[in-house]
């Protein structure tokens, strides 16, 4: 098995005359977050989409843990994966307990491994409350808690932090932080620039379908400084590569 979870290779996409991938080549190598950083059209959703197995490419090759695929994702890389939508798709009227124990019984998890996860993202005190009750930053934080029922090797974040208050994005950074730590991988879409400098490993900058550039936030701001003391952050970066 290679050192690569994800392969991208030439991908294309159009939605009739709309162009939203215009070959796409992209690794994400094991252990590491990976931002896909561009602004919003830009074409990270659909790119998402596409290895999620939610939409079939134009043209082009994905690879998820050395497997082709080809629409949907066999079983046995499902239960591999964690996947957190921008928008919710939560059981609105059930609590938040009961959400996590509906997908763990599903997937012959134990409800102690839900109890947990509640607790570790600071949601045991609504957690019998109705969904629908919750803010936004809640919602956000049982839909990880979700994705996370089976303990994925690989977890897949879209636009996670988007309108969230400070105190929900730090505590989202903080868990994909010690997810990557734990030896797993994070592929995270985002335009938050900022939040990718913080957290990831490798940033892909995409705009209008087309990758521009990936490489380590470190590096893209060292090619870009033109002194040792000279501070460069990676809305310059991204301004630069664009132009």
């Amino acid at each position: 098995m290679s050192n690569n979870i994800i392969e991208i290779k030439n991908l294309y996409r159009k939605f009739g005359k709309f162009t939203a991938l215009n070959g796409i080549n992209l690794s994400l190598k094991k252990g590491e977050i990976l931002g896909l950083l561009g602004p919003n059209g830009a074409g990270k959703t659909t790119t998402i989409k596409i290895i999620t197995g939610l939409l079939p490419p134009d043209n082009g090759t994905v690879k998820l843990m050395d497997r082709e695929i080809c629409g949907r994702i066999p079983i046995e890389l499902r239960e591999k994966i964690g996947v957190v939508f921008e928008d919710s798709n939560l059981y609105l009227r059930l609590s938040g307990r009961d959400n996590l124990y509906f997908f763990a019984a599903l997937n012959k998890i134990s409800r102690k491994i839900a109890d947990d996860l509640l607790k570790e993202y600071s949601l045991s005190d609504t957690a019998d409350k109705a969904v629908k009750t919750y803010s936004k930053g809640m919602k956000k934080r049982l839909m990880i808690c979700r994705a996370l029922l089976a303990d994925p090797e690989l977890l897949i974040m879209d636009e996670p932090t988007g309108g969230l208050d400070p105190i929900s994005a730090d505590i989202i950074r903080e868990k994909m932080k010690l997810h990557k730590n734990q030896g797993r991988t994070v592929l995270l879409s985002t335009h938050y620039l900022e939040e990718a400098d913080r957290i990831c490993d490798r940033v892909a900058f995409i705009n209008q379908g087309k990758l521009l550039a990936v490489d380590s936030p470190k590096r893209f701001k060292k090619k870009l400084s033109r002194s040792r003391d000279e501070e460069v952050t990676l809305q310059e970066v991204f301004k630069e590569i664009n132009q």
